[in-house]
């Protein structure tokens, strides 16, 4: 089998726990015979123009195009990138794959989807986070409140900016379900996650879960340390809010700090900030912060602690770092939310905390100091808990998805909307009301359109072309793309304030008069379509 894997990221560059299990899953199947390529972005070399370096890591053909700083802006287009679409299509007609592994796609280009459909190439996507429904991929409104309402999207980030164009943010989320529309087979590591996709309105019957997996044998060797009196706690992720740092803080300060020595490791935007509060909070703590670790190297820490901690305060999948100390026989003390309780069972093999609750957790802590036979008990139970993530058997499952030969899913039936310009917020909202009045962030009707920027798409993958506003300074490009519109046989609507445009193709464009003649004119320019 061919495998073409496909990820914002790839070793050595920015390791996170999506892209050690990208680049452990391609060694695994590579291991079993499969031909396995990977395009991933590459942000060592932050150039424009998305230049492409060529090479080969771990033995395994790697395409790596450049990406700046800009491609990931939350507030910006980071899911629509056509010139990496275009390398995708080179690389595809070069080796033929016969499957497409994605994985965290945000800043390379989620067009590579719709692109592998209409080669017939079945896509399988492995979901990491929220990135697929939330456009922080935390599902958090701020550092401390947690999102409970997915058609909420607007109230974070209202807008998003196309060059220097400010689009509604709901644009992106149409791009989205568009793309996502082509995917054959979605992959959650977690039963929660994919709950959560599902309630935003992805389609159940294409969903399966299948966790990430753990190679036990690199953590078979690891031995704890006897308890002589003194915690060892460790902390391992990002330095963010959303990792719950400042709750783990704030709970070792309520402890005693002669019986306590606490690890962090991982680097992030906060990682100095917690270190003063730390060194203020609790100034006779024995406390140490390594920045990010090669992970290799995570092993050797796991074997100098006695329990890990994760506070996380957003959602979590399956933390990595979770699974690693359940292998090493580490208990683990961590948030009661997301996928974690699927993995730390409460009492059993380490303690579950409310999130944000430094009490809570500092008495889960202090449990082990009172009752320090836990930890051995605790410990075996994960090792035990841990072996049906064995990894093999997980790339057993992912090897049958992969190499699966269940037909494409019909092309989706909802009509696509190009627009062409910055709808004004009267004209919008008309529009919305007239034809697309269900919220994204929840199961919307098949025949609801979507409507996302035209340089996103192609002429023959919409119904229609909108040239909404005015388009000075633009009209050059206003002009040619009603041109290949007409040419694909695709009807275009005009705003009123486009009157040069009507006048140049006069008889082949329909002008709108007002947002109420929009909002007119669109479903029955869509119904002609069909």
């Amino acid at each position: 089998m061919k495998i073409l894997l496909i990820s914002n990221f790839f070793p050595p560059h920015f390791i996170g726990g999506a892209e050690i299990i990208a680049h452990r899953q391609a060694l695994a199947l590579q291991a079993r015979g499969h031909e396995v390529r990977v395009l991933a972005g590459d942000n060592s070399r932050p150039q424009p123009g998305y230049p492409v370096l060529h090479e080969t890591f771990d033995d395994m053909p790697v395409t790596r195009v450049a990406l700046q700083p800009a491609d990931f802006a939350p507030t910006g287009n980071n899911v629509a990138h056509p010139e990496v679409d275009d390398i995708f299509d080179a690389l595809v007609d070069e080796w033929l794959p016969d499957v497409i592994h994605a994985h965290h796609l945000v800043g390379l280009s989620l067009g590579i989807i719709q692109r592998a459909r209409a080669r017939g190439i079945r896509v399988v996507l492995t979901l990491h986070d929220h990135w697929g429904f939330c456009i922080k991929s935390i599902r958090m409104t701020d550092e401390r409140s947690l999102c409970v309402d997915s058609t909420g999207c607007s109230s974070c980030h209202a807008s998003i900016h196309v060059g220097s164009q400010p689009l509604p943010q709901r644009m992106r989320q149409d791009y989205l379900r568009w793309q996502f529309s082509g995917v054959d087979r979605f992959i959650s590591p977690s039963d929660y996650l994919a709950d959560a996709y599902v309630a935003t309105g992805f389609d159940a019957a294409r969903m399966q879960v299948v966790a990430n997996g753990i190679e036990l044998d690199t953590y078979a060797n690891v031995s704890r340390p006897a308890f002589e009196g003194r915690l060892r706690v460790l902390f391992i992720g990002y330095m963010g809010e959303h990792k719950g740092v400042p709750t783990l803080l704030r709970a070792l300060a309520r402890l005693p700090a002669g019986r306590l020595q606490v690890d962090f490791v991982g680097d992030g935007h906060l990682r100095i900030r917690y270190q003063d509060e730390l060194r203020r909070l609790a100034p006779d703590l024995p406390q140490r912060f390594w920045g990010r670790l090669p992970n290799e190297l995570i092993a050797e820490r796991m074997a100098a602690t006695h329990v890990f901690v994760l506070p996380s305060v957003c959602p979590e999948n399956q933390p990595v770092t979770i699974t690693e100390a359940m292998a090493s026989g580490v208990p683990v003390v961590a948030s009661r939310i997301g996928g974690i309780p699927e993995l730390v069972a409460d009492g059993v093999n380490g303690w579950l905390f409310e999130p944000g609750n430094d009490e809570d957790l500092a008495r889960q802590l202090m449990t082990y100091l009172d009752q320090p036979a836990l930890l051995d008990a605790h410990a075996e139970a994960g090792r035990t808990r841990i072996r049906d993530y064995a990894f093999n058997r997980q790339i057993d499952r992912l090897e049958q998805i992969l190499g699966g030969q269940r037909p494409l899913p019909p092309p989706p039936a909802f009509p696509r909307i190009a627009c062409f310009g910055v709808p004004t917020p009267s004209a919008w909202q008309h529009i919305l009301q007239q034809v697309a009045s269900v919220l994204p962030g929840q199961p919307q009707p098949e025949h609801q359109p979507c409507i996302v920027p035209a340089g996103w798409i192609q002429p023959h993958d919409a119904s229609m072309l909108w040239v909404a506003g005015s388009t000075a300074g633009r009209q050059d490009e206003a002009v040619a793309m009603i041109q290949a519109y007409l040419l694909a046989g695709r009807p275009v609507l005009l705003d009123e304030r486009c009157q040069a445009l009507a006048r140049r193709f006069e008889g082949q464009v329909l002008l709108a008069r007002g947002a109420e003649g929009l909002s007119l004119s669109v479903p029955e320019l869509l119904r002609r379509q069909g």
